[in-house]
C-alpha cells in the first residue's frame, strides 16, 4: 500500500448550469440557467491505494480511502436574469457552506472512481500474454537489413548478397504459435523508494509454459538516476524462446536450390555457369552429375544465450549434413558429407524505435568432419564449407535481431529516450516517460462529468 498526498492546490472552473427552484409558493417550477465561476483554494487531498495482482495475472489498483478539504471556494454566477443574479450572489456564503462539503466528497468519490474503474482499464491494456507476430506488437517484424560484415567465405560471397532466404525463414518464425508471457507473478510492492513489479516473462509454444529450467538467481542494484522507470530482463527470457523453437525444431533448417535466386546455380553438382559446389567439393561433380544438393542443419541441443557485462554470449550445437538428391522418386538422396558444428557468437544490443535490436558477430567455430563419400577434398574446401555455415547462422540471427523485441508499455504511456546496458545475467533498459495529454484530459473529463453531472 502506498499513500499519494498533496496540498495547496488551486483549481478554478467554469461553464454553464442549469438548475430549478422548487417552492410551494412558485407555482410552476421556476427554471434557472446560467454561467458560473468557481474557484477553489488551498485543497488537499490524500489517497491511500493498494497495487495488486489481479487473477489474470495483470496489475490492479485498489483505493483504501481518501480524504479531502477545501480551504475556500469563490462562487460568482451571471447571466441568469437580474433579481436572480443579486438573489445569488447576495446568498453566497450560504450557498458556498451547502457546496463546499459536496465538492470535498466528490472529489473523493471522482478520484476513487479514476483509480478503481479508469486507471485498471488502462493497466489492463498491458500485454499478459502476446503472440510474437501479433500485429500491435510484431516482435518479429520483416523489413530490409543491410549487413556490414562482408563473408569471408567463397560459399558467402556468392549466397549472402540476396538475403531473400533468410526473410522467408524469419517470415517463417513469425507465424509459429510461440507467446509471450509477461503476466505478474506477485503483487507490486515499494522497494527503495520506487514500485517493482515481477513479471514472468517467458516465452512458450502457444503460452503452454513448460520451460524446464528456472530463471538465473541475479543481484539487483536498488534504482538510481534520474530516469523515471527501468526494464529489467534476465536471459531466461531468450533462452525460453530458444528452448520452445528448438523443440518445435523450428532452427532447424533445409536448404536448396529453391530456398533462394541465389543458391539455385549454386547448390548443383554441374555448373551450368559460374560456380557450383560441384566444381567446388572434390569429385562431387563427377561423381553425381546433373544432381541438386540439399543441405541440412539439424540443432543438436537447445541454443543457449548468456548475458554478461556490455554483451551477450550465445553457443549453438549442431550438425549439417550434405545431400545429393534423388533424380526421382525411385533413387534415394545420398549423404555425401556429415559434420558437427559448435559456434559461439557476440551478441551487441541498442534500441531503435522503443524495440530493442541487436547484430551478431561470429566468436568461434568449431566445425569436425564426421563422414564424407567424396574424394580429392582438401582440408581447405572443407573449413570454407563450415565457415559458410557459420556465417550463414550469423546472418540469420541478426535478421532476428534487427526486427527487435517491442518494449512492453499501454495506452496513454509513450517511452522517451530509453536506453539499454548488459549486466551478469540479465539487461537492463532505463527510460522517461510522458503521458498522452489527450489520453489524459479525456480520461479525466469523462470521470469528473460523471462525477459532478449530479451536483446540486
Amino acid at each position: 500500500m502506498f499513500t499519494w498526498s498533496m496540498s495547496k492546490m488551486h483549481i478554478r472552473a467554469s461553464g454553464q448550469f442549469e438548475a430549478s427552484l422548487n417552492s410551494p409558493l412558485l407555482l410552476p417550477t421556476v427554471p434557472i440557467t446560467g454561467h458560473f465561476e468557481a474557484l477553489l483554494g488551498h485543497v488537499a487531498l490524500s489517497l491511500s491505494v493498494k497495487f495488486e495482482r489481479s487473477p489474470l495475472g495483470a496489475p490492479f489498483l485498489r483505493s483504501l480511502g481518501c480524504r479531502s478539504s477545501v480551504g475556500y471556494v469563490d462562487l460568482n454566477v451571471r447571466n441568469t436574469g437580474l433579481l436572480t443574479d443579486f438573489f445569488i450572489n447576495s446568498f453566497k456564503s450560504f450557498l458556498i457552506g451547502h457546496f463546499k462539503p459536496q465538492v470535498e466528497q466528490r472529489m473523493c468519490q471522482m478520484i476513487q472512481r479514476i483509480v478503481d474503474a479508469d486507471m485498471n482499464s488502462l493497466l489492463a491494456t498491458i500485454p499478459l500474454k502476446i503472440r510474437i507476430n501479433e500485429q500491435r506488437f510484431d516482435i518479429l517484424r520483416t523489413s530490409p537489413i543491410v549487413f556490414k560484415s562482408k563473408p569471408r567465405s567463397k560459399l558467402g560471397q556468392k549466397v549472402f548478397s540476396n538475403v531473400t532466404m533468410l526473410l522467408n525463414y524469419v517470415s517463417d518464425l513469425r507465424n509459429q504459435d510461440l507467446l509471450l508471457d509477461y503476466s505478474l507473478l506477485a503483487d507490486p510492492f515499494i522497494q527503495s523508494g520506487a514500485m517493482a513489479m515481477m513479471a514472468k516473462g517467458e516465452i512458450s509454444w502457444r503460452g503452454q509454459s513448460g520451460t524446464p529450467f528456472f530463471p538465473p538467481n541475479i543481484r539487483l542494484p536498488p534504482p538510481h538516476g534520474v530516469h523515471m522507470a527501468e526494464f529489467i530482463a534476465s536471459d531466461y527470457l531468450a533462452n525460453s524462446l530458444l528452448y520452445h523453437a528448438y523443440k518445435q525444431s523450428l532452427i532447424d533448417l533445409t536448404i536448396g536450390p529453391e530456398s533462394s535466386d541465389a543458391l539455385k546455380d549454386i547448390l548443383v553438382t554441374t555448373c551450368t555457369s559460374g560456380f557450383c559446389l560441384g566444381e567446388f567439393l572434390g569429385n562431387l561433380g563427377e561423381a553425381y552429375p546433373n544432381r541438386q544438393v540439399e543441405v541440412q542443419f539439424r540443432a543438436k541441443k537447445a541454443p543457449i544465450v548468456v548475458f554478461v557485462e556490455d554483451r551477450a554470449r550465445f553457443r549453438l550445437h549442431g550438425h549439417m549434413n550434405l545431400f545429393v538428391r534423388a533424380i526421382n522418386a525411385t533413387t534415394p538422396a545420398v549423404l555425401v558429407v556429415s559434420s558437427d558444428s559448435t559456434i559461439t557468437a557476440n551478441i551487441a544490443m541498442a534500441i531503435d524505435a522503443n524495440k530493442v535490436k541487436g547484430n551478431a558477430t561470429i566468436d568461434s567455430l568449431d566445425f569436425k568432419l564426421k563422414d564424407t563419400k567424396l574424394q580429392d577434398v582438401d582440408a581447405n574446401s572443407f573449413a570454407d564449407l563450415g565457415l559458410f555455415g557459420a556465417e550463414f547462422l550469423e546472418k540469420l540471427l541478426t535478421q532476428i535481431l534487427q526486427h527487435g523485441i517491442v518494449l512492453p508499455t499501454m495506452q496513454g504511456i509513450q517511452l522517451k529516450s530509453p536506453k539499454l546496458t548488459f549486466h551478469e545475467r540479465y539487461l537492463r533498459v532505463t527510460t522517461y516517460f510522458k503521458l498522452d495529454e489527450a489520453y489524459a484530459y479525456n480520461l479525466v473529463r469523462a470521470a469528473v462529468r460523471s462525477t459532478f453531472n449530479s451536483v446540486g
